[in-house]
């Protein structure tokens, strides 16, 4: 007599019954994983942008500015850094910029772009020492941030993950001090919408 092996119908149940109980308490915590994951590159890139924006600030002695940006070109004032920011020499200090890549010293042109995030769950903003939002800063040679009209400026940017329905599910705040020091704070006040 002929023995068959596989699977009977109710180990393939059972296998399949295990499985779907496994995909629906995983889904959930990878969703969860990957919001984290986003939050922490959204977090990590503007770090990078103002680092860059002050170090080249520094070594070209010129202003280098850094301004939310949603083509890439121009500076916006949206009052959100979610749609991109670009960082570039602002010789004349007006963050009218060129749009052109950097060839010759001290004269407007593009350092970095950075595009939107895609995800809809993400939110960066920016507010300043009087809670009024920030659209751009320009860092001077010597490696402090000014604002527009040259007053000495500091912020906090808030990066926050939010659910479907509009609540936080996790937050960071990067701060920028007024000695140009660029840092994440667990402590500093994260405004979310």
């Amino acid at each position: 007599m002929k023995k068959y092996s596989g699977f009977t119908l109710i180990e393939l149940m059972i296998t399949l019954f295990i499985v779907g109980i496994l995909l629906a308490v995983g889904v959930p915590s990878l969703k969860t994983f990957m919001q984290g994951n986003q939050l922490v590159a959204a977090t990590n890139e503007l770090i990078s942008a103002l680092h860059l924006a002050r170090s080249e600030a520094i070594k070209i002695n010129a202003r280098v500015s850094i301004c939310e940006s949603s083509d890439g070109k121009t500076c916006a004032n949206s009052g959100s850094w979610k749609e991109g920011w670009i960082v570039f020499v602002d010789a004349n200090g007006d963050l009218a910029n060129t749009g052109t890549a950097c060839t010759a010293p001290n004269t407007d042109c593009l350092l970095r772009i950075h595009d939107g995030f895609t995800d809809n769950d993400l939110t960066i903003a920016g507010v300043d020492a009087n809670a009024a939002a920030i659209s751009s800063f320009t860092f001077t040679s010597r490696g402090l941030p000014k604002a527009v009209n040259g007053a000495s400026q500091s912020g906090v940017y808030s990066v926050c993950s939010l659910d479907s329905g509009g609540n936080t599910i996790d937050s960071r705040a990067v701060v920028l001090s007024l000695s140009g020091r660029v840092r994440v704070s667990d402590n500093a006040a994260v405004i979310c919408p």
